[in-house]
């Protein structure tokens, strides 16, 4: 493994010898995607090592290549197989070929920051996918090596490679991120390419005064406009760039302007709204104008892609197209700052609208009131993003009042919740409490009384003030009294405190017999032995002892923990014509929870799938029980509220499917997108 190529501007290697960290990447590159095999079913040891062997002679093979020579050393990768090729091996080279384009979707920013470590560590100023040591082009040779160990059955490997996939669509990303933190220890850097700026510089030359944008690994919009300025360029066959926005380009936005409000529908319902590009302007494609319209173009393209924003409000984000083109075109701080007003306002009109149906209508009052922000800022924005201040606390505000009315909608659903869950909890904590004071070697009426009267009294003080109240500590220290009461007294003291205690214990004692409502035949036996054992401890003499009390289970809150999702039990509660979807563990909600996962909060905005469902549903975070971490989830649109228990809700959040759309930026995320599916053209 020898690294070559030219020096890389903007980024440092460490001092140590790099044939030393790629030996190690590469053995870890190995010992992952042979795990990812395994995962995928492989068992043969012969198939597992012919498949790591082919992956790091590739690695080696596209580390020692020349730059220039990159992406032929790719292609030739795969010359000596193509010429022996039978045509039953054409399904398999099509099938791994497919699997290739994914590789950069599947390995997702972990892959992209590799990819610019591995240009930092081999001082290439250039570096494609397919030239990439740990990229596409080496996972193919490993597949082709796969299916050949595993047999000449087409339909067999076939299926092989769908397993494969799979097994890659789970493992690539955390495989990538693994490489980078290896690379990272090691003090290999990013690579840092810098965006094209307003001028026309490229390249790491800036025009002076002017921030240099962070590298790939942190700003995935500069990475998004330079893959586009390449794109451009070489389209244009290098054709020169302008120093400043023409005038007949402002002429041409401002027509553009008009014609894109007669390209949307009437309504802002149905229909996918229009980007513009380059090409809709005349604008050269090796121009910086153009760089700023294709990449904030592919950024609305992924915007108007993205599943779960309603038609109506994505019309409305597209009417800021052409006032933020303007603008992009002169401020480059929206492609380099996170914190952009005009981001901001993307992301704020997504914000408002998350939860909402896909097929709302542009009448519904969060719909309209987008509609006409999107129109206010149409026809205000120019060149001072200082003016969308007013909009940014309108939505401010939008989101707060939206948000406050769910969570108070769902006020009922929270007694509803609040109720069921005080009488587990009460059976619960009153079990654990019945346990913990061990009854074992009481009489058996003292036994009895405890387990049959004075468990449901606890539970009742429980229900009354979650415990923490007078009514559970009154309770419990009825029964600390009792059973001191029991014991021997033997000094005169003792039996003084004894004889005074005695008439306000029974009190106490019967007043729990009244709340739980036992009859009087059913107090009689309890009485009895109680003056029977009390007048023994008056006297010092040992209390009758009876038969040991049966062992008790094992408290809630010490079970072993409920993985399995058989453990979680549906129940459809009822109340007022309300309905509750409580999911939870059998007896005690708290049972089977031990994740540290980060959970959300109260005022998040949750997208999950329950039960295998087809489509996500998305509600808010509207309630959390102190007492037992139980979440109450609400969407106006929903038929029910949905409950999730401590041990339901972690199964949720280790879905791939679930995520927090109120904590996500929506602009941010489609340049991600964007980046993913330039680099698969």
């Amino acid at each position: 493994m020898n690294p070559s190529g030219g020096e890389l501007p903007g980024g440092s290697v460490s001092s140590e010898d790099p044939f030393f960290i790629l030996r190690d990447a590469r053995a870890l590159f190995q010992r992952r995607m042979v795990d990812i095999a395994r995962h995928a079913g492989v068992g043969s040891a012969a198939a597992l090592d012919a498949f790591s062997e082919a992956i790091g002679e590739a690695h080696d093979a596209l580390v020692a290549a020349r730059e220039r020579e990159g992406f032929e050393q790719a292609a030739g990768l795969t010359a000596s197989r193509i010429t022996l090729m039978c045509d039953s091996d054409l399904e398999l080279e099509i099938r791994i070929g497919d699997i290739a384009r994914r590789i950069p979707d599947l390995g997702g920013n972990p892959l992209w920051r590799t990819q610019l470590r591995y240009m930092n560590l081999l001082h290439r100023t250039q570096m494609s996918q397919e030239q990439n040591p740990v990229g596409p082009a080496a996972i193919s040779e490993g597949l082709w090596a796969l299916c050949h160990a595993h047999g000449t059955n087409v339909e067999a490997n076939l299926a092989l490679l769908a397993r494969v996939e799979a097994s890659l669509g789970e493992l690539l990303s955390p495989l990538y991120a693994e490489l980078n933190q290896l690379l990272t220890s090691r003090s290999v850097d990013a690579a840092q390419v810098q965006p094209v700026s307003p001028g026309g510089a490229r390249g790491g030359e800036l025009p002076a005064g002017t921030a240099a944008a962070g590298a790939y690994s942190q700003n995935p919009l500069a990475a998004l406009q330079e893959g586009v300025r390449r794109q451009n360029s070489t389209a244009a066959a290098g054709a020169p760039g302008s120093a400043a926005l023409s005038a007949a380009t402002l002429a041409m936005l401002q027509q553009l302007a008009q014609r894109l409000d007669a390209l949307q529908p009437p309504s802002g319902e149905g229909g996918r709204p229009h980007t513009v590009r380059a090409d809709d302007l005349g604008v050269p494609l090796g121009q910086s104008e153009a760089v700023a319209l294709d990449t904030l173009a592919r950024i609305f393209d992924a915007i108007f892609e993205t599943w779960e924003l309603p038609d109506t409000v994505k019309t409305a984000i597209g009417r800021l197209q052409i006032p933020l083109l303007r603008l992009a075109i002169r401020d480059p701080g929206l492609f380099s700052d996170s914190t952009h007003p005009a981001r901001r306002l993307v992301n704020g009109m997504a914000r408002a609208a998350v939860g909402l149906p896909r097929n709302v209508g542009r009448a519904h009052p969060v719909s309209a009131h987008l509609w006409q922000l999107a129109s206010r800022v149409a026809e205000t924005l120019q060149d001072d993003p200082g003016v969308l201040a007013a909009p940014l606390a309108d939505l401010d505000v939008l989101i707060a009042e939206r948000d406050q009315s769910v969570r108070e909608a769902a006020q009922p659903w929270v007694s509803l919740l609040r109720e069921r869950e005080s009488r587990t909890l009460g059976e619960a904590v009153a079990q654990r409490w019945f346990e913990e004071i061990d009854p074992a070697g009481l009489a058996p009426e003292i036994h009895a009384f405890l387990a049959a009267h004075w468990r449901p009294v606890m539970r009742e003080a429980y229900r009354e003030d979650g415990g923490e109240g007078a009514a559970w500590a009154a309770a419990r220290g009825t029964v600390d009294d009792l059973l001191w009461s029991l014991r021997p007294k033997q000094g005169a003291e003792e039996r003084q405190r004894l004889a005074a205690l005695i008439p306000d214990l029974l009190g106490r004692i019967r007043a729990g017999f009244d709340r739980i409502g036992t009859p009087p035949e059913q107090r009689a036996p309890f009485l009895d032995a109680c003056f029977r054992l009390q007048t023994n401890a008056l006297r010092g003499t040992a209390a009758s002892v009876g038969a040991s009390a049966p062992a008790a289970p094992a408290a809630p809150a010490e079970r072993a923990a409920l993985p399995a999702s058989a453990a979680l039990v549906d129940e459809i509660v009822e109340a007022d014509g309300r309905q509750l979807r409580y999911r939870a563990p059998a007896g005690d909600p708290r049972a089977g929870y031990r994740s540290t996962t980060v959970r959300p909060q109260v005022g998040d905005w949750l997208q999950f799938v329950l039960d295998g469902g087809s489509d996500p549903l998305c509600g808010e975070l509207c309630w959390q029980n102190p007492a037992s971490g139980t979440v109450l989830i609400h969407n106006p649109d929903w038929p029910r509220a949905i409950a999730l228990a401590p041990a339901a809700l972690d199964q949720c959040l280790r879905d791939p499917k679930t995520r927090v759309p109120s904590s996500q930026a929506l602009f941010d995320q489609a340049a991600e997108r964007a980046l993913a599916q330039l680099g698969t053209r």
